[in-house]
């Protein structure tokens, strides 16, 4: 299989999979996730709408027809995201936010 049809067909479904998994780890929110929500000025709660539309956008990412859209819903959640740590000086945060905006990016790019 050469590498551009790889990278189209795998590159949504494997930012899907992380968007998921983020999205329910925010959800269910555990003490650390609250807590950083938290610092970042959120209010209570927020943690569960975040994760949601994560999950939202990874569902989108799954389904060939609708991976556009979830694509470019997972680079407008990631981009908060950055803006978010950069604004809030959390650094350690923001390597990992900085490669998913860019592998969603990518994500758009590649759709046909």
């Amino acid at each position: 299989m050469p590498v551009v049809k790889l990278m189209t067909a795998g590159l949504p479904i494997a930012l899907g999979a992380v968007m998921i998994g983020a999205g329910g780890v925010n959800f269910a929110g555990p003490a650390s996730i609250r807590k950083s929500f938290a610092d970042w000025g959120y209010p209570a709660g927020f943690h569960r709408v975040t994760g949601g539309l994560e999950v939202a956008a990874g569902l989108l990412l799954l389904i060939p027809m609708t991976s556009r859209v979830g694509a470019i819903g997972s680079a407008i959640i990631l981009l908060a995201a950055v803006a978010t740590v950069i604004r809030h000086r959390d650094w350690g945060h923001l390597p990992g936010a900085v490669v998913l905006t860019a592998v969603a990016a990518a994500a758009i790019a590649i759709h046909p």
